[in-house]
C-alpha cells in the first residue's frame, strides 16, 4: 500500500521537520479538508519537484496482460489457472516482505469483494451495501489493488456491474443504472456522419 499511496506525516528533506500529514479519514468529496485522503505516490516524484512532472505513465503492463487472461479463465470456469496467474502478479509486491501473502487460491477468486460498499459521509460508510454479493468480487479487488491510479477502475466497475448498481463513496446509481456507462459521441463526429446515432441518455 505504501508503494502506491503517500500517507501519514511528510517531512522536509532539508530540515526533517513535519510539514503536513495526509490522513485516511475523508469527510466527503465536498467536505474534505486539504490534507484528508492519501495522495498518489505510485510513480517516482523527483526530490524538490513542485509541479510539472514528466513522469512516464504506464498504459499497458505485463501484469495487465496476465490479469486479462486470468479474468477470462475465471469467467470460463478455470479458477485454478486464474489463481496461478494472479499469484504470479502478486509475487512482485510480496517477494521480499511476505511471499506467502502472494498466494491466491481458486476459492479466493470466486468470493465476493472484501469492501463495504455504501455512501461515504463524515468519515464513515452509511447506506451500507457490502460487497459479498459481487460475482468474482475478490478478483475485482485484485484489479483495484494492482492497477490503482492507472485509469482502469471505471471500466472495471462497469464490467463487474458495480458502477450501475452499487453506492460507492459519494456516488449513487441514477435512472435505470445504465446512465453514463457509455460516453457521448462528440457532436462534431455526429455532424460528419449521418449514420451515427447518439448513445442512449444523451439525446
Amino acid at each position: 500500500m505504501k508503494d502506491t499511496w503517500i500517507m501519514g506525516p511528510q517531512y522536509s528533506v532539508t530540515t526533517g521537520e513535519e510539514i503536513l500529514n495526509y490522513t485516511r479519514h475523508v469527510d466527503g468529496i465536498a467536505l474534505a479538508d486539504y490534507f484528508q485522503g492519501y495522495r498518489i505516490g505510485k510513480y517516482e516524484i523527483k526530490v524538490g519537484a513542485r509541479g510539472g512532472l514528466s513522469t512516464d505513465f504506464a498504459v499497458f503492463r505485463y501484469a495487465d496482460i496476465l490479469m486479462m487472461k486470468a479474468e477470462s479463465l475465471l469467467r470460463t470456469g478455470n479458477a485454478g489457472d486464474a489463481a496461478t496467474l494472479v499469484t504470479q502478479v502478486r509475487q512482485r509486491a510480496f517477494a521480499t516482505t511476505n511471499p506467502v501473502k502472494a498466494i491466491v487460491t481458486a476459492n479466493d477468486l470466486t468470493k465476493g469483494s472484501v469492501y463495504n460498499y455504501g455512501y461515504w459521509k463524515d468519515g464513515a460508510v452509511t447506506e451500507v451495501q457490502g460487497g459479498a454479493d459481487i460475482p468474482f468480487g475478490r478478483f475485482y479487488d485484485e484489479l483495484g489493488w494492482e492497477f490503482a491510479a492507472e485509469a482502469h477502475r471505471r471500466q472495471d466497475m462497469i464490467r463487474f456491474g458495480i458502477f450501475s448498481r452499487k453506492i460507492w463513496f459519494n456516488h449513487r446509481p441514477k435512472n435505470d443504472g445504465k446512465l453514463r456507462t457509455l460516453f457521448p459521441i462528440p457532436e462534431a463526429e455526429l455532424n460528419k456522419n449521418p449514420n451515427l446515432v447518439q448513445n442512449p441518455d444523451y439525446r
